[in-house]
Order: structure tokens, then sequence, then C-alpha cells
């Protein structure tokens, strides 16, 4: 039986501008572009449900993609596959309820929620794709058969030249500077006690004899704690923060770094991530030090790789200045960078993510058009 290929609708928890939004781009970069619908979250939960319920009507998709395990995406998909009989993918780069209930980041009370939502959308999925090795095994022990992995990605665009990062250099007073740098959301984690780049501050205070900078590239509610526990330190001159960057302009900064950190905690929520900086930071050429977990230990060489032992491993800002005080000793080891952006093109770029968004896709309309014939 002949069957029109039908249009995905692609929900992204995320604004026109976001990195969500940025990935649901780069997927279906590949796929007819009259069969696919990106629809963005903008105003409140409420108010995005409703519209994506009118514009779902409308256009009448075949499959749903849900970017997130996050509302309202995660329950509308569930409704339209109970109502509608729609199957849908959902696209998860974290275990939800997890993550929660580690950080303390949200509050208690909801925990619940999340745990039902996650085990719901989950459950109903007819494919879940995450963005690790790890999360794809621990899916699959759980029971999960239809798991697919797309990692985190990158678009491939040309470099920025010299003479860019350069004057972007000394605009941030970062010339004759050995930097290390990181880029991601500063979010304080109550019950951890500690925020993303806390590892940095720590460890340049163990590199006071050493002209090395540290450099934040982004935002959230934990870059005062940062700043004050830079001062604390007494290397709050020994750090700048660049707040929050255009994503054009991500390739530009990173290449100010000498040395890019990676760090995720040694538990379940940190393991299963791959996170979407590691593959810019390789597209970019940067040496990188991750802590051994997750796909950074899958994708990396052993010369980038860090111990990490449990949530929070207090001893890890001194083996990460031991580490930083070898390289900047000797500037050698870190010509092994130059093999990351062969690694992040054959792993990361939408290029090849693309393609596998759209087997996923093929795999799910074929198999219905056969159940309908």
């Amino acid at each position: 039986m002949m069957t029109t290929e039908p249009i995905v609708a692609l929900l992204v928890h995320g604004g026109p501008d976001s990195v969500e939004a940025a990935r649901a781009r780069g997927l279906a970069s590949k796929h007819p572009p009259d069969k696919v619908s990106l629809l963005f979250r903008e105003g409140s939960r409420w108010s995005t449900a409703g519209r994506w319920s009118r514009e779902l009507e409308r256009i009448s998709p075949g499959l749903l993609y849900v970017i997130n395990t996050a509302m309202p995406g995660a329950l509308l998909a569930c409704w339209w596959r109970r109502r509608h009989r729609v199957p849908f993918v959902l696209d998860t780069g974290d275990v939800v309820y997890e993550m929660a209930r580690s950080s303390g980041i949200t509050p208690a009370w909801k925990w619940p929620a999340l745990k039902v939502v996650e085990a719901l959308a989950q459950r109903m999925a007819h494919t879940i794709v995450v963005r690790g090795v790890k999360h794809a095994e621990y899916l699959r022990q759980k029971g999960h058969e239809r798991v697919a992995l797309i990692r985190d990605g990158y678009q491939t665009k040309d470099a920025p030249s010299p003479v860019i990062v350069e004057a972007l250099r000394k605009r941030l007073g970062l010339a004759d500077k050995f930097v290390v740098g990181i880029m991601g959301s500063l979010v304080f984690s109550p019950r951890l006690g500690i925020c993303y780049g806390w590892d940095l501050i720590e460890a340049l205070a163990e590199l006071r004899d050493l002209p090395i900078q540290g450099l934040i590239i982004g935002d959230g509610n934990g870059e005062a704690w940062l700043r004050r526990r830079a001062g604390e330190l007494g290397v709050a001159e020994r750090v700048t923060f660049c707040g929050r960057i255009p994503y054009e302009e991500v390739s530009a900064y990173l290449r100010l770094m000498d040395v890019a950190l990676s760090t995720q905690t040694n538990n379940l929520p940190g393991q299963v991530r791959t996170t979407g900086k590691l593959p810019e930071y390789m597209a970019a050429g940067r040496f990188i030090l991750a802590s051994r977990v997750g796909d950074a230990a899958v994708l990396l060489p052993e010369t980038m790789l860090l111990d990490f032992a449990g949530e929070v491993d207090r001893e890890y800002p001194r083996k990460l200045a031991a580490r930083l005080r070898l390289l900047w000793r000797d500037r050698t080891i870190l010509e092994a960078r130059q093999t990351l952006p062969a690694m992040a093109a054959e792993n990361c770029s939408y290029e090849v993510l693309s393609k596998k968004f759209n087997a996923v896709v093929a795999g799910i309309t074929a198999r219905q058009g056969n159940d309908e014939g």
C-alpha cells in the first residue's frame, strides 16, 4: 500500500535561540523541509501547551519528536499517543528525577511528579534517543529495548580567523596568559554545595605562582557564588566572567582557551551525560581535561582524563591543579588536541547525527506503513 511520508513535529523545550533549538535544527537539517515542523517553547507551560496542541491539530503529524523530558511536551506526546495513536520519540540527555534529587536544585515536593512523568514518557515512547553510551546501557538494563544513541552535536562551520580571536583576547585582557576555561550553565546545587566551575576556582588557588587565567562562559544563579568563592580564595582578579554569549560567537571564545574543562560528578546523573560543551570543545581543537565519567571517558584520550570520586570529590581541584601545572611546563602535551576535531566530526557533527535522526524516523514511519497496510 502506497503511503506519503508523514510530517515529523519536533517539540522543543526551549526558545528559537536555545541550545535545544540548535539540536532540533541540526538533527532535522537533512530531513525534507516540508515534512518537518519545529515547535518552540515560548511563554508559560500552559500557553505553550495550548499553542502546540492547536498546531498539532492543524498539521496532523505522523510522528512527534520530544527534545528533553520536560513539560508540556512529555505529557502532550503521551496524550497524542493515546488519543490519536501517533508515536513519539523521547530525546533526553539526563536522568531527570535522579538529577533533581541529587542536585537539590528542584524543590523536593516536585520530585514525585518528575519521577512519574519521566517513567510514563519512557514507557509510552516508541523510541528513546539518548546522547551517551552509559545512558543507553542504563535504560536497556531497565528493560527499554528501543534505545538509540544520537550524541550532542555541533554545527560545522568555518573557524574564526586568528585576527578575530586575537582581538577578542586583547579585549578581555587575556594576552600572554595561559587560559583555562569552562562553558556551561552556572547553577548552584544546594545539596552538593557547589556550582559548575567550582573546581576551576579552587584549582587557581593552588596555582598562584603561575600566570594562569580562568575564563568562565555562561550565566545562572551560581555566578554570584563563584565570584564570592574566588574572592574568598584571593583569585578574583584571575577569573574572567564572560556571561552568556550568542551561539555564533562560541567558536571564537573557545579558541581563547589553552585548556577547556569538562567535569561531571561520578554518580548516575553525571555518568549518563555527554553535555553539549564536549563536542564544541573537540570541534574547536581545545585540549580538554575531563573527569573520567560518562562519554568523556569513551571519546577522549587517556592524557585528557582525571579520576573523580563520587558526587563531590574535594580532592579533584588539587588533581586538576597538578595536571595544569604539568601542561603549563610542558606545552608539547597540548598537541594531543589536534586529534579532536576529526573525532568530533566522526561522532558529533550534525552531518553525521542528522543521518541517524533520519534513520530513527524512517524506522518508525516504515513500521507504521506496514501496520497500516
